[in-house]
């Protein structure tokens, strides 16, 4: 088998656990999983791995690099739902605080007014 093409399986497979760990929202080891996928498609594109591939091989190259691009569309789609979720929690978590700040100066209670101006004997 052509060494582009276990290269770009191995891609594949990679993209499916960073799909995978945008899922479950674990955005660090998606990031790591991205990184590691990104040096193996670079390895599986560069031109001593590549060379010239024969007719049938081309065939699955390029089915393979379309599977690749229809995983990384999914992959854009997961973490912008993500990152779109992420935005609205930090958009309540700060309504929450104002929240707890109203309710903080409500039961706080009110100093009492102390004025030279007012008899103290009445």
């Amino acid at each position: 088998m052509h060494a582009a093409l276990i290269l770009l399986d191995q891609a594949i497979e990679m993209g499916n656990q960073e799909l995978a760990h945008l899922a479950a929202g674990e955005v660090d080891k998606a990031e790591e999983v991205a990184f590691g996928r990104d040096g193996v498609i670079t390895q599986a594109l560069a031109e001593d791995t590549l060379g010239a591939p024969e007719g049938e091989c081309l065939d699955t190259l390029v089915a393979k690099l379309e599977e690749l691009k229809s995983l990384q569309a999914k992959i854009i789609d997961e973490a912008t739902r993500l990152r779109k979720s992420m935005g609205q929690e930090i958009m309540r978590a700060g309504q929450e605080q104002k929240r707890h700040q109203g309710y903080g100066r409500a039961v706080r209670p009110t100093p009492r007014i102390r004025s030279s101006f007012i008899s103290r004997s009445s």
